[in-house]
């Protein structure tokens, strides 16, 4: 249990840092609530080493869905908050010869790693600027960026491994992502909006704590699917 304290806190730290943020405040119009469903891809950048052999145990860049909860909390006419927590799972190995933990396969990855199955809890508070166009009060298309913190947490070990490396070397300052955010949304009723969305995180993190060759752009992820808004009664 001790060797999961760190992540486990770090995900107690991202519930109360949204749970802070979405606490009402005055001159903030709470909006809507939203869920999401996105298909995520993230960039594996070190399949191959310096050498230029490839790297075993580390697999392609895999492709994930996320899901996520959310709320939008009006700024100004045009100038809006949507803080969101949104979660997934992949299989992750802390590779033996190699200060690296890369996206795995279990078939190969246990033979030159430690490998754990984790869990994602990632907090984005991205602002977004809804954009004159179009002339439509049913669409509205909207423009921002801002700040994630992605937190894997260890919950399996993998073929009696020890997967308390992998959730070390992930929460040693490797978990802080600025965000760019594209949103497009369509008013159903009064009551709800669908819409879809792509986010960007870019792991700023590879500037100080990149520790093998690999792009700056290792881990980068890509989020891009659905969502759909419940809006909440204008006041009286």
């Amino acid at each position: 249990m001790k060797r999961f304290t760190r992540d486990t806190t770090s995900a107690a730290l991202a519930l109360l840092l949204f749970s802070v943020s979405v606490t009402p405040i005055r001159g903030l119009d709470w909006y809507s609530l939203y869920v999401t469903a996105m298909p995520t891809w993230i960039y594996n950048g070190f399949t191959v080493d310096a050498e230029g052999e490839p790297v075993q145990g580390s697999d392609v860049s895999p492709l994930r869905m996320t899901f996520g909860i959310g709320a939008d909390l009006r700024l100004a006419e045009r100038h809006r908050l949507e803080p969101q927590i949104w979660i997934y799972l992949q299989e992750y190995a802390a590779l033996r010869e190699f200060d690296k933990t890369v996206p795995t396969q279990i078939e190969t990855g246990a033979v030159v790693a430690d490998i754990a199955n984790t869990l994602s809890v990632a907090l984005s508070i991205p602002w977004l600027y809804s954009l004159p166009w179009p002339a439509s009060e049913d669409w509205t298309v909207a423009l921002g960026g801002g700040l994630a913190l992605i937190f894997r947490i260890p919950i399996q070990d993998i073929d009696g491994t020890d997967g308390s490396a992998v959730g070390g070397y992930w929460i040693d300052g490797r978990f802080v992502y600025p965000q760019v955010n594209v949103n497009v949304d369509y008013r159903l009723n009064d009551r709800y909006e669908i819409g879809g969305g792509v986010e960007w995180f870019i792991p700023v993190y590879n500037a100080w704590a990149q520790s093998e060759e690999a792009p700056f752009l290792d881990e980068t992820m890509v989020r891009a699917g659905v969502r759909l808004r419940y809006l909440f009664p204008a006041a009286p």
